[in-house]
């Protein structure tokens, strides 16, 4: 009987390992990986029910959000309001949201439940600019509900490391009703850049203005109406000197900021 070559047991060997780990793939690893992969498809398949097939209607995410600027906001969301979250997401074609396994940190299967803990990079986009990139560390819990494995439970810290678009924070201070001064904070990469701008109402030529004071100023028509305009093109409508200076500021940084938070 002619022996086997080394080469053979070698790769007899491999096959084995590759078919058995395989097999031994747990069930909440599955569950993670389904997830990871139905959520990146969503824009595609245009069906959320591929996402919350693999949840339990009892589900609830615990998560703990800590912003490019350091500040800590915590919430929790149940299975309708995930579902909601899905819908809007859907809605806008604008907006891409990707997530990848990094790193599995733990994993353990039982006969009715498992969990996992994993760290996830995710990367969203609004029309092609980074809106948001960064980690989640997942720590997801799965059970056997009538005879379905499921995801019940998600305790979530996401961690939010650069961004190129997204909400942004405006100090306005004035002077009466016709000066204006604005301390802007906007995402810029891995950190938020600070940029100050003044304004001032006046009339101009019979009309009422609000001018950008700068090299080149910058003027924008506020009508009698209240109607705030850009070369012509309506941009908003206010009745008071602080708010038609919110909406240019809010036209001036449109490319980047989604939401300008005043104060």
């Amino acid at each position: 009987m002619k022996k086997p070559t080394i080469l053979k047991l070698v790769m007899a060997v491999t096959l084995l390992s590759f078919f058995t780990g395989f097999a031994q793939e747990k069930q909440v690893s599955t569950l993670l990986k389904s997830y990871i992969q139905a959520s990146n498809q969503l824009g595609v398949t245009k069906d959320v029910n591929n996402i919350l097939s693999l949840f339990d209607s009892s589900y609830k995410n615990n998560i703990a959000y800590v912003g490019l600027t350091g500040v800590v906001n915590k919430s929790t969301v149940d299975f309708d309001q995930f579902s909601n979250q899905l819908s809007e997401n859907l809605k806008n074609h604008n907006y891409n949201f990707t997530m990848s396994v990094g790193e599995i940190i733990y994993e353990s299967q039982k006969k009715r439940a498992g969990t996992i803990s994993a760290l996830i990079n995710f990367e969203s986009k609004i029309e092609g600019k980074i809106a948001e990139k960064g980690t989640i560390l997942m720590n997801l819990v799965t059970a056997l509900v009538k005879d379905e494995w499921k995801i019940i439970l998600n305790n979530t810290v996401r961690v939010s490391e650069a961004s190129e678009i997204g909400n942004c924070v405006c100090y306005l201070f004035s002077k009466g009703e016709s000066f204006f001064n604005a301390e802007t904070y906007y995402p810029a990469g891995v950190e938020y850049n600070k940029e100050y701008k003044s304004f001032r109402v006046s009339i101009k030529e019979g009309k009422r203005t609000i001018i950008n004071k700068s090299k080149d100023d910058k003027a924008f028509d506020w009508t009698e109406n209240g109607d705030v305009l850009d070369n012509g093109v309506i941009i908003g409508n206010a009745e008071t000197s602080d708010k038609a200076v919110q909406i240019v500021l809010s036209h001036v940084y449109g490319e980047t900021c989604t939401k300008i938070n005043f104060s």
